[in-house]
């Protein structure tokens, strides 16, 4: 009989027991990592809290904006929508964010899409004002060959100035420096002078001449360059022998008596008149030359240069002397 009382009373007592462990229960959520919050396809998102929030605060806040976003843009990130083309759901992807990051923001949060950054790598280049630029300066360096071309004015000299002019002149050449350890160089050069006739006034007679004289040949020359201090010029001897040929041509005019008549008109006077022409060409004839020159070299790797040099024509009888001053590149 006592026992059967004791069950009765043990069976009205267990309710009332367990009814509020059952509402303690009921009334408190599990407490979730904060990414068991994060619905799928949101895990893109990094989330800061500026004002200290505590994590149960911050799991708090994201799961209410989650739901405030889905509503706000019709777009739940956690749900697969099928038939729906690939346009809208991007459209709707960027809506639910936009939701998202506004309601985070207000609530005291930094919100940021996509991965963190990863840091740069640190640089191994220099600073820019630990970095010095090095000035390219021109300066002569050893070149095994050398082609060089220039011209300039040719002025005659001893009893060739009695009859020509002085003129111009053009030239090409080639230089072979054997070696470096050596300033001594094998220089081949062709040129060209042209001089026109001193004399060409009337004799007596009437009758004078005018004509030109064409002096061109080539020269073998030793060259050699001098001690020099600048590392971008340096000056040089040259010297050698050569052979050349002269052509002369020339014409006899007369000044006569005559009428010159034009298209609309005829004019009477003394005019010039071609009585005679001649043209002749010398043999080759052995020459030797002498002259000194000045290099500077330029950034591009090529070099001006100025030269003058003597020149002497055999024979002796009838030699001719002319100094060409020339200017030009090498390269």
């Amino acid at each position: 009989m006592l026992s059967k009382s004791l069950r009765s009373l043990w069976l009205i007592l267990l309710p009332a027991v367990s009814m509020p462990a059952m509402a303690q229960y009921v009334s408190t959520p599990p407490v979730e990592p904060p990414s068991a919050a994060i619905a799928p396809g949101t895990q893109d998102i990094t989330v800061a809290a500026k004002k200290g929030q505590t994590e149960q605060q911050q799991w708090n806040d994201r799961y209410e904006c989650d739901r405030w976003a889905v509503n706000q843009s019709g777009f739940d990130p956690g749900r697969k929508a099928s038939g729906v083309p690939p346009g809208d759901t991007a459209s709707g992807r960027e809506r639910y964010r936009r939701a998202l990051s506004a309601c985070l923001d207000g609530r005291g949060y930094s919100v940021h899409f996509g991965a963190p950054a990863a840091p740069a790598p640190p640089s191994t280049r220099p600073p820019v004002a630990a970095r010095r630029l090095t000035p390219v300066v021109p300066e002569v360096r050893y070149h095994p060959f050398e082609a060089q071309i220039g011209g300039g004015y040719t002025v005659t000299t001893g009893t060739t100035g009695q009859f020509l002019d002085n003129g111009a002149n053009i030239g090409l050449g080639l230089t072979w420096f054997p070696t470096a350890a050596l300033p001594i160089g094998l220089r081949v050069d062709g040129s060209y002078s042209g001089f026109n006739f001193r004399h060409q006034s009337p004799d007596l007679n009437g009758n004078f001449t005018r004509g030109n004289e064409y002096v061109y040949g080539g020269d073998a020359d030793l060259q050699f360059d001098l001690a020099h201090q600048s590392p971008r010029s340096k000056l040089y001897l040259f010297g050698g022998v050569g052979w050349y040929r002269e052509q002369i041509r020339q014409r006899q005019l007369s000044l006569e008596s005559g009428v010159v008549c034009g298209f609309f008109y005829c004019v009477s006077g003394v005019f010039p008149f071609v009585t005679g022409y001649e043209r002749s060409t010398s043999p080759w004839h052995s020459s030797w030359n002498a002259g000194l020159g000045w290099q500077v070299s330029n950034e591009e790797g090529a070099a001006f240069f100025v030269e003058a040099r003597y020149v002497r024509v055999a024979p002796r009888d009838a030699k001719t002397e002319f100094v060409p001053i020339r200017v030009g590149l090498r390269f």
